[in-house]
């Protein structure tokens, strides 16, 4: 299964199917594909299943994650569904969930909201709980989930924030959720999507370092505990870019950075690079509304008690405004106060916000200043981008730079 395209199984794809990445790539560079369960190890010598014994001089483990099951009364009801990623799970769930008309999803991450945003396309009447003050807490500050959820609501959506869910109840095809608040609620169907657990199990089997709730412990190189073993992905330890703390996050871009890094380096070090920590980034859209995000927030920034100083900015990413496919871009960047390194970022707008965080998320791996960023030397086009007197990257730069030399001044 492709994980970031789960959501998109209840209305814009056709069938879970069409979600499952082909082995194309793997058959093209002659890769033998061997299906099968990894059971326990003898030495250099890994055991199936049915008792094959595989040899090795270097192992990957990239055995993924498991969704995380509450301990709420009621979650074994039929209805309540943990959201996973296990085919023949998720093609069950598909087909009961379409035939229901009201739809209640715990979890206001990136991934319950792109379930709400499909489930209310296809015609569904949908309800977010997230326990959380605002969406997409983890990921973004408040007023940005301010604006995903003012998105949601306008589709028809219910969002309920700051509440939890203690327990599931009801006979028959309906479901009663109570609300840590006292309230309850009546629906045909509820979608537990409250993120994944790193799948270590296999460490576990293996006698390898694992931390249950970070996963497979790995070095920089992601070697663990047995230097010719290496893991990646969810089940691997990710560290904070900024503070070297273990992170909880599973993205597939991270993954992918891990992959790269790991196969660059198993017989030698090839890349000489150190994978440095996570930063999160990551892009969702609802309805018309993207939304992109990489590095820290300013909830964490204040959090970790780091001086910084925010610079802001709004523009249309064409010029002139009035051009077709015009969208509004706003824009939030945290920059450290006194190195001047940018530290983060959060956009809002059209379809042009991924690319605008994956550059951000460069911008912030290079460590570059505010003035080298107010310095870019870009490519505009009235079709494509925001004028150059209007780019948001730089002029929430030179917000913040004004900021800061107001600050000094006052000083």
């Amino acid at each position: 299964m492709i994980p970031c395209g789960i959501p998109y199984v209840f209305y814009s794809l056709d069938s879970v199917d069409d979600d499952i990445l082909p082995d194309t790539i793997i058959h093209n560079n002659k890769v033998e594909l061997i299906i099968g369960e990894v059971v326990s190890r003898d030495g250099k010598f890994i055991i199936m299943k049915d008792g094959e014994r595989l040899g090795f001089d270097k192992l990957v483990l990239a055995a993924g994650s498991l969704p995380i099951k509450p301990d709420i009364p009621g979650i074994d009801k039929h209805g309540v569904y943990i959201l996973s990623k296990d085919r023949d799970e998720l093609i069950k769930m598909r087909n009961e969930i379409i035939s229901k008309k009201n739809v209640l999803i715990v979890g206001g991450g990136y991934v319950g909201i792109e379930l709400a945003d499909q489930l209310s396309s296809a015609g569904k009447s949908v309800t977010i709980i997230e326990m959380m003050p605002s969406l997409l807490p983890g990921s973004v500050d408040p007023e940005f989930g301010a604006k995903i959820q003012e998105t949601l609501e306008k589709q028809g959506n219910t969002v309920i924030t700051g509440v939890g869910v203690s327990a599931f109840g009801g006979n028959g095809a309906e479901i009663l959720v109570d609300l840590n608040n006292g309230k309850q609620i009546k629906t045909d169907a509820v979608i537990i999507s409250i993120g994944f657990r790193p799948n270590t199990s296999i460490a576990d089997n293996f006698g390898l370092d694992f931390d249950p709730v970070f996963g497979i412990e790995v070095d920089e190189y992601l070697r663990t505990s047995e230097k010719n073993i290496f893991a990646i992905g969810d089940c691997a330890t990710k560290r904070n870019c900024f503070t070297g703390e273990f992170r909880k996050i599973m993205l597939a871009s991270t993954a992918m950075s891990q992959g790269r890094l790991a196969g660059s380096n198993l017989y030698a070090i090839n890349v000489v690079k150190t994978f440095s920590g996570t930063l999160g980034s990551f892009a969702t859209k609802v309805g018309n509304l993207s939304l992109g995000a990489t590095g820290l927030t300013e909830t964490q920034a204040k959090g970790m008690g780091m001086k910084y100083v925010v610079g802001q900015a709004e523009t249309i990413d064409r010029h002139p405004g009035k051009l077709p496919g015009a969208s509004k871009i706003t824009l939030k960047l945290i920059y450290a106060q006194y190195t001047h390194v940018l530290l983060g970022a959060q956009i809002l707008g059209g379809d042009s916000v991924g690319e605008a965080a994956n550059m951000l998320s460069v911008m912030i791996q290079k460590k570059m200043t505010d003035m080298e960023i107010d310095t870019l030397q870009i490519g505009t086009h009235p079709l494509l981008t925001s004028s150059p007197l209007g780019y948001a990257i730089i002029n929430a730069t030179v917000n913040a730079i004004m900021k800061w030399y107001h600050k000094m001044e006052n000083d």
